[in-house]
């Protein structure tokens, strides 16, 4: 292909597994078709030469530092390949890589696009290493011409706590490929429950809280029986509670599951009661499986989902735009969301706007903001 455009430039600090690698490959996938038709040639710069559990895609040219984790050496390393290249903008994920991109767009004239996939003061809480990038954080973002925020939740933090100002920042939701998920819930499975029950999924630690799932599933004496998934060093304690509260024999823990989408999919209806999240992929995974959805006003994400809103604050249980969201620790208000949903019309009512919801997270919507955020910084 003859290419009539200054090139598209990539950077993140690995391909070597979690959240933010599978977004970038997901992001350069979706983005494909835009590419080709804009003729504009496109590379992925990895910081760092390490292990890959992602898959660039083939139109993608892939370049591989090593800089092993060193901000100086990523300067030293990436100024002459970026030079080289020419970008009309660079897009980077993760905070390394954003302080790279920001340091070396003025130098080298290209627009600096950064991408923040976490809350920023809870990530960086240690020692001094993060007292530096805390700092740095506050020193350089402001000065990306794009900075693009994972939920409203990480967005208020950087506009609050880092001084990065409201005309610069977006917020772009991972993308989710509903076609996909709901390939993979239609896949048979031998260990399927007897309907009809509800489900939870998570890892089982405490940050989780299926500890208030049980306590309220006891309080509502609910006729669904309860499907937990997932594995973790609370699963004894709450096997011992749910024995403790007499309903081992309405509760079933699975284990972790490879393809979880068939139990959800099968499920009455979806139930987190998490204290903290990142970004809720279950309770959009659920959406995307048309589930009716139960969740805990946790930071951040379910409010922004749910209710539309952040920051939101809610007591007992309340029924919201597209879902119910209830008061965090407050057994009372989620066995009271429970008790609710045990009406077929209600919990009928709230899995059609759980579809609804999901097209806001679709792959075409993903690309679509992207493209703009795109544009926007090249006017």
């Amino acid at each position: 292909m003859e290419y009539s455009a200054r090139p598209a430039v990539f950077i993140i600090n690995s391909l070597e597994g979690g959240g933010a690698e599978r977004v970038m490959v997901k992001l350069l996938t979706i983005m494909q078709s835009y590419f080709v038709v804009k003729r504009v040639p496109v590379h992925l710069i990895l910081l760092d030469d390490l292990p890959e559990s992602q898959v660039c895609p083939e139109y993608v040219n892939k370049i591989v530092l090593n800089t092993e984790g060193s901000l100086v050496s990523g300067y030293k390393q990436l100024k002459p390949v970026l030079a080289d290249l020419n970008p009309e903008y660079c897009f980077s994920f993760l905070t390394r890589s954003n302080f790279l991109n920001v340091t070396l767009a003025k130098r080298l004239k290209f627009k600096a696009i950064i991408s923040e996939r976490v809350n920023t003061t809870s990530h960086l809480s240690g020692g001094l290493k993060d007292s530096v990038s805390r700092l740095l954080v506050r020193l350089l973002y402001n000065k990306a011409d794009s900075v693009v925020a994972v939920s409203e939740g990480v967005k208020a933090d950087l506009i609050d706590n880092y001084a990065v100002s409201t005309d610069k920042i977006s917020v772009l939701y991972n993308p989710y490929d509903i076609e996909q998920l709901q390939a993979q819930a239609s896949e048979n499975v031998q260990d399927l429950p007897a309907k009809p029950y509800i489900i939870g999924v998570g890892r089982l630690v405490k940050n989780k809280n299926f500890s208030l799932l049980l306590n309220a599933y006891a309080k509502a004496n609910i006729a669904e029986n309860l499907v937990i998934l997932g594995v973790g060093d609370e699963e004894a304690n709450l096997k011992a509670q749910a024995k403790e509260l007499g309903i081992e024999n309405k509760t079933q823990f699975l284990g972790f599951k490879a393809n979880p989408y068939p139990y959800l999919s099968n499920a009455e209806y979806f139930v987190s009661t998490s204290n903290a999240e990142g970004f809720p992929n279950a309770i959009v995974e659920a959406m995307c499986l048309e589930k009716a959805v139960i969740a805990t006003n946790c930071e951040s994400g379910p409010a922004e989902i749910i209710a539309e809103q952040y920051p939101y604050r809610v007591t007992g249980a309340s029924n919201e735009k597209n879902g119910i969201l209830c008061e965090l620790n407050n057994a009372e208000g989620v066995a009271s969301a429970l008790s609710s949903f045990s009406d077929e019309t209600v919990r009928a009512s709230y899995a059609a706007k759980s579809k609804n919801c999901a097209k806001q997270f679709s792959y075409n919507a993903f690309q679509e903001k992207v493209i703009a955020i795109i544009e926007k910084v090249c006017e």
